[in-house]
């Protein structure tokens, strides 16, 4: 799929509803938006200070451990959105654009991560050009997102799953993440990725990892003065502050 957009790529339309209050048919799509818009942000920010971080940059460790770190997350998000729509009632739809095709994808990102990962072994090779080229899938990757998102519509779902059907799903959905990914990384970041403005509803994060935020912030010590969000506070962060 060809795309016309560009960086700062754009985030998907959400709603400021609680969606726990929704039919899981009605919350789904919105559910995915603010999940997504969470690692479009973080694609962004990559884009964005890539030319800012140089190799002598106090900042270009902790920033190739985010950038790594990002990069693994939406493997893992592209294969468990395959993993959901293929694998239960919703396979019905597995051949349309709710479940596209992110293969080709999803090999850009691994050759992105092994690129980072030879950086963080020799910064001095870091290349800030380099690191924006390998970022050239994002542009497909979010037009792919907003074709998924308009396909899949309260009217379909209804048509093909119950509510608590779709509701098991998605907690099962959940949790597979969490225990694929890297949890002290993945609660604080999409925390920090999300806009509260957007909706106060939403992370609903855990009342034990809350309390636990400060530790499992010092596993990834210095990733999330680039992010968008203070983890902490919730308040917006400028891209100036870093390039000092």
């Amino acid at each position: 799929m060809s795309s016309a957009l560009t960086y700062p790529l754009p985030v998907l339309p959400c709603i400021p509803d609680d969606l726990d209050d929704l039919d899981s048919r009605q919350a789904l799509p919105h559910l995915m938006a603010l999940m997504k818009n969470t690692l479009i942000r973080g694609l962004n920010r990559v884009h964005a200070y890539a030319p800012l971080v140089i190799v002598g940059h106090p900042a270009l460790p902790p920033f190739l451990d985010y950038v790594r770190s990002l990069l693994a997350q939406l493997d893992v998000h592209l294969e468990e959105d395959a993993t959901f729509f293929s694998s239960n009632a919703l396979a019905v739809v597995a051949a349309t654009e709710a479940n596209p095709d992110t293969k080709t994808i999803r090999e850009s990102i691994f050759s992105l991560k092994s690129l980072v990962s030879a950086w963080i072994l020799d910064e001095s090779k870091f290349c800030s050009s380099a690191l924006c080229e390998g970022l050239a899938f994002g542009p497909t990757l979010v037009a792919i997102m907003q074709a998924q998102i308009r396909a899949l519509t309260p009217t379909l779902l209804s048509s093909i799953i119950s509510h608590l059907d779709l509701f098991e799903l998605i907690t099962a959905s959940v949790g597979r993440i969490s225990d694929s990914s890297d949890i002290t990384f993945l609660f604080p970041f999409v925390v920090a990725h999300h806009d509260p403005t957007t909706s106060a509803h939403w992370p609903k994060v855990p009342q034990f990892c809350v309390e636990m935020f400060p530790m499992l912030l010092l596993n990834h010590p210095g990733c999330w003065q680039f992010a968008p969000y203070n983890p902490l506070t919730r308040e917006a962060q400028n891209l100036i502050a870093i390039s000092a």
